[in-house]
């Protein structure tokens, strides 16, 4: 059975998970930490266990030859209609970023790597497919596989979001040999996966070393999620910015302390009228000035901020970047609001307060009552021209500045190295 991604389950969805199925693939993916967990036992050890009693077994059988498996995602947007993705799933080999030849967006943090490194030293193998992007204006690719592809998926099936996913084994040799070749030229651009590339690369070298040179190895390849640019740019959600544990000087200086970079907006009506209107105002806001929305839940008031200059608002000498970085509306947010303005940094005035990310406009605006909350933050989508110029530059974003929905879920493929 599939599961969500790792880095979008909570722990109540964990246990959740694991209890629903002896088979789920959050087994191999998410183990559970338990309290007598020590170096020889604990939850890379037991998914590592469990992926080779699935192959024993044959809950799991390997393909007969190689295969693409094209991918067909149906999914509802925020506004209920009805969206459709196509991808496919595929080995690249690795490269690192300095190469040009995979271009991340994101930085990424320690922990994630730390955590799916250990996974991968106890499995060997792939156990999700990362999420990436290449230019195909003409969808050559996808048309190639799908001519290659038998009329009906392999499998199907829907999840608990709604989400039906489809799924064909391609192996017929002019159709897999076309999209090698469509391919070969390709730069890729990471859209979801950052931690896990990272940890593929860090992997390799790790087994590089102990191994020595020669010819290439399957930890020299990885098992990713491939779809076009404009394919994809539909559904690239926002990741609003929850602030905790500001202190008492900071929150009663909000919004005052805003207006000397911004224009301050307080929005009148009821709950729902209020959001509403700071939903629709950004959606339609001048895309010359970086615009966001305000809850302060100290007071109930929502705010729409507008810069009052225009992009790029951040100014070159603050900070070495491209002008396509400085424009990022996350940028903006992250430098001149969270660092600057409020100080949630080391050593800043608000150096303990704390930052949460949440995904999806609806389900932050049903998250405002949360305890602890001081002040959310709401932004527009990147868009997938910021995303290709600020990857294009050799930069990368902030932390958690897209989400690409739906992402790939966890347990249609599994990737093993010793197979």
């Amino acid at each position: 059975m599939i599961s969500p991604p790792y880095d979008i389950i909570n722990a109540s969805d964990q246990k959740r998970y694991h209890e629903k199925n002896a088979l789920n693939a959050i087994h191999l993916d998410f183990g559970i930490e338990r309290p007598d967990d020590d170096g020889n036992e604990n939850r890379y050890t037991r998914a590592a266990a469990a992926l080779s009693q699935w192959q024993r077994d044959r809950t799991l059988l390997p393909e007969s030859q190689p295969a693409f498996y094209l991918c067909r995602e149906e999914f509802l947007l925020g506004d209920g209609s009805t969206a459709i993705r196509e991808g496919f799933i595929a080995l690249i080999r690795l490269a690192d970023f300095s190469e040009g030849i995979v271009l991340p967006h994101e930085e990424t943090a320690s922990g994630p790597k730390q955590d799916r490194l250990k996974l991968m030293q106890a499995t060997d193998a792939n156990l999700s497919a990362i999420f990436c992007l290449y230019a195909d204006p003409g969808h050559l690719v996808i048309e190639e596989l799908k001519s290659g592809s038998p009329e009906e998926p392999e499998a199907q099936v829907t999840d608990e979001a709604g989400t039906v996913h489809s799924l064909w084994v391609v192996d017929a040799p002019e159709a897999t040999a076309a999209v090698n070749r469509l391919l070969s030229d390709k730069t890729l651009f990471i859209a979801d996966g950052h931690h896990r590339y990272e940890t593929a690369l860090a992997y390799r070298d790790e087994r590089r070393a102990a191994d020595g040179p020669g010819e290439d190895m399957p930890y020299d390849y990885m098992m990713v999620y491939l779809s076009d640019l404009e394919n994809s740019g539909k559904a690239i959600l926002p990741i609003h910015r929850f602030v905790s544990g500001l202190s008492e000087q900071a929150m009663s200086d909000l919004p005052q302390s805003l207006e000397e970079s911004f224009t301050v907006e307080e929005l009148s009506g009821s709950k729902e009228e209020c959001q509403q209107q700071m939903i629709n105002a950004m959606s339609t806001a001048d895309k010359s000035h970086n615009v966001f929305g305000m809850y302060v839940a100290t007071t109930g008031k929502y705010y729409l901020l507008a810069g009052r200059l225009p992009r790029p608002m951040i100014d070159a000498a603050s900070i070495k970047r491209s002008p396509a970085y400085r424009s990022l509306d996350i940028a903006v947010l992250d430098q001149t609001i969270l660092t600057g303005i409020l100080g949630i940094t080391p050593g800043g005035a608000n150096e303990g307060a704390s930052v949460r990310f949440v995904e999806r406009t609806e389900k932050a605006l049903s998250e405002l009552e949360t305890p602890g909350l001081d002040v959310a933050f709401f932004v527009n989508p990147t868009s997938m021209e910021e995303i290709k110029s600020v990857a294009e530059a050799g930069e990368k974003m902030p932390q958690k500045s897209t989400y690409f929905y739906p992402k790939p879920v966890t347990g249609l493929v599994f990737r093993s190295f010793n197979v």
